[in-house]
């Protein structure tokens, strides 16, 4: 009889003191318990360490290692993977947390379609309001067939074409990641995952996608709270995602698709959309009016973008004046 395949769950924190518990007690949580739970401190400077200490004496199930210094989210999830022992490995970041049937779903998945890699829909979390409020790409709107490579970067155009699935948290199997030496770039510390399926589609990976939302994803901004999480570590670097989307586009190994390409480009010009939209938000905050007029200068693409932004920050004001 052969033995079910195990799942190695990686947990990454970096001064989560405030809420690593939360992604812990989750994984400990699973209707399907992993092999083991690998969390990875990447070098706190708070009482992160000293958390997962203790709550790994109390765990068998869990191991605590340490980067041997900050680098960053693809750092800590390599340092993971590395000591990882299941046949599949499933990351968590510690500000989110799993739906305690994830590991369950996701497997029962990749044993159905022979997946190499499985992501399911994102559950949106308020955390100043302490629950889940609503779904990523919805009921019904996950694609069930296998993943191309045209059909992830279709999804990941950027700047208003829809939800990015650069957010999506995949569990892979351990065993393609090290036949074809995939693993997160050291040096790319946002849209790390994005990069990392490219990757892995290249390189052949079947990736199957479920229609639940079992990876809880801390909002930035509380949907129903309205009010800023004190948990999420999501930053904004709308510039290095679009640097790397160019810098894709000119890979020979994508380069002579014109329609990957012409996707890459979308999604650079969604990503320098954001880009200016989110400079426009800053900038007008703290009023310094001659900045952006110094980026429409440079760069004159950018000042019809800029005057809706700025006549729609107007009209909030005055509706609420």
């Amino acid at each position: 009889m052969t033995a079910p395949m195990s799942v190695t769950l990686v947990i990454t924190a970096y001064n989560a003191q405030d809420f690593i518990m939360r992604a812990v007690n989750s994984a400990l949580e699973q209707t399907r318990k992993p092999l083991e739970i690998v969390v990875v401190d990447d070098c706190s400077t708070d009482s992160t360490a000293d958390l997962l200490r203790r709550v790994a004496r109390a765990h068998d199930i869990i191991r605590v290692v340490s980067t041997p210094a900050n680098g960053g989210p693809s750092v800590a999830r390599n340092t993971g993977l590395a000591v990882a022992r299941g046949d599949w490995v499933a990351f968590l970041d510690g500000d989110d947390a799993f739906a305690p049937n994830r590991l369950e779903v996701l497997m029962a998945r990749a044993a159905q379609d022979d997946c190499d890699a499985v992501a399911d829909d994102l559950g949106y979390y308020d955390a100043m309001a302490g629950q889940v409020t609503g779904r990523a790409m919805g009921a019904g709107q996950v694609p069930l067939q296998t993943i191309s490579l045209r059909d992830y970067v279709y999804h990941n155009r950027a700047g208003g074409t829809g939800f990015d699935w650069g957010l999506l948290k995949p569990m892979f199997r351990r065993a393609f990641l090290a036949a074809h030496a995939l693993q997160y770039d050291p040096l790319v510390r946002h849209g790390e995952d994005f990069l990392l399926v490219v990757s892995f589609l290249l390189a052949g990976g079947r990736l199957c996608l479920i229609d639940q939302p079992t990876y809880l994803y801390t909002q930035r901004q509380g949907s129903v709270s309205g009010r800023a999480s004190g948990m999420s570590r999501t930053v904004i670097a709308y510039r290095d995602m679009r640097d790397m989307a160019l810098a894709l586009a000119r890979d020979p190994r994508i380069s002579n698709d014109p329609v990957l390409v012409d996707l890459l480009r979308q999604r650079a010009e969604g990503l320098q959309r954001l880009d200016d939209s989110h400079f426009v938000s800053v900038a007008l905050r703290a009023g310094a009016v001659g900045a952006i007029m110094r980026r429409a200068m440079d760069r004159p693409a950018f000042l019809p973008a800029m005057m809706r932004q700025v006549g729609a920050a107007l009209r909030r004001r005055l509706c609420h004046s």
